[in-house]
């Protein structure tokens, strides 16, 4: 099955092509999705390049978030109008746990991986995974925690992954001093496009519903109309 990734939640947007356990294809995106503007025109020149039309897709993964609001939701957007034109399935994975997937295999001996992406206001997106073999067993849910708590949560030995990990060393003070991180950031979408491998069931077909936003906390506008 060939199953297209897609991750337009980070400030590293991509997407990627998934075939046989392994990526296929990966082209990463000018900026946020949001900004470039040109995220159908990106997957078309990822299909072509790789010999292939929009009806070889097998199923289709995308981030959910958090990450940028914006970009989360034309993501989310992109990948439920190809699955329902498609009729292939559609699978959304937190944008947290696609980073640790993605750093997975540059952590080295690595007992753990915190994901860690900007939030603003002064906190940060985490979330902890342990490592069990070569896979990743979740440690505790996505959410937005002040830098300084999230380091004192944080196991030693832990690697850091995302675009927040030198605001994490920063503003930690001399409790982050000595944090490991992997930078820059790793592209997500071939990560997620190889969960997809492994998560939809090949031959299926599209079911409405099955992916909601994992904003982990409102926007602001969501806030004034409360």
């Amino acid at each position: 099955m060939i199953v297209l990734g897609l991750d337009t939640a980070t400030r590293r947007s991509s997407v990627a092509l998934a075939r046989a356990g392994r990526i296929a294809s990966l082209v990463l995106l000018d900026g946020r999705s949001g900004r470039a503007g040109d995220l159908l025109a990106r997957l078309d020149e990822l299909l072509t390049g790789a010999g292939l039309r929009p009806a070889d897709l097998g199923g289709i993964a995308v981030t959910v978030g958090p990450g940028s609001f914006t970009g989360v939701r034309i993501g989310m957007a992109t990948a439920k109008g190809l699955a329902y034109s498609l009729d292939v399935p559609l699978a959304g994975l937190s944008t947290l746990e696609a980073l640790a997937r993605a750093a997975l295999p540059t952590a080295g001996d690595a007992p753990g991986l915190c994901a860690v992406l900007e939030a603003g206001k002064g906190e940060v997106y985490a979330a902890l995974f342990r490592r069990e073999g070569a896979e990743l067993r979740r440690e505790t849910e996505d959410r937005s925690w002040k830098p300084r708590d999230l380091v004192r949560e944080t196991p030693a030995g832990t690697i850091l992954v995302g675009d927040a990990v030198a605001t994490l060393r920063r503003e930690a003070g001399w409790d982050g001093a000595d944090l490991q991180g992997i930078e820059p950031q790793p592209a997500l979408a071939g990560a997620v496009a190889l969960w997809g491998g492994t998560t939809l069931s090949p031959g299926g077909g599209y079911e409405a519903g099955v992916l909601r936003p994992n904003y982990v906390r409102p926007s602001d506008a969501v806030k004034a109309r409360r």
